[in-house]
Order: structure tokens, then C-alpha cells, then sequence
């Protein structure tokens, strides 16, 4: 499936493996990932607040 719409097929795109890139950029992007991950899971494992729903 291409969901960008390049029609290449997934080698074409020349991206670098992972191995391949340079240390410093690993160590960063596992960071930024792992970032937002714990972000996500802050945001959605907090119960709701008492009181938000309307009902009478």
C-alpha cells in the first residue's frame, strides 16, 4: 500500500536503514520517539475528570 503516493516500490526511496544512520541521529530520534510515546500514554491513561459528563 502507498499511502504517500510516490509509486515507488519501498527501496526506491533510498531512505537510509537504520544502522546506517549516524549515531547521533539514532540517540535522537529514539528520544523524540520515545517522547512521544510517554506523551501519548500520559494523555491516554488519565481517567476523566468528575463531573465532565452532563448527565442528571
Amino acid at each position: 500500500m502507498d499511502l504517500f503516493g510516490s509509486g515507488l516500490p519501498n527501496g526506491a526511496i533510498r531512505a537510509p536503514a537504520w544502522p546506517e544512520l549516524p549515531a547521533e541521529a539514532r540517540a535522537a530520534l529514539t528520544s523524540l520517539m520515545t517522547q512521544l510515546i510517554l506523551d501519548h500514554a500520559a494523555m491516554t491513561a488519565t481517567p476523566p475528570a468528575k463531573g465532565v459528563d452532563h448527565d442528571l
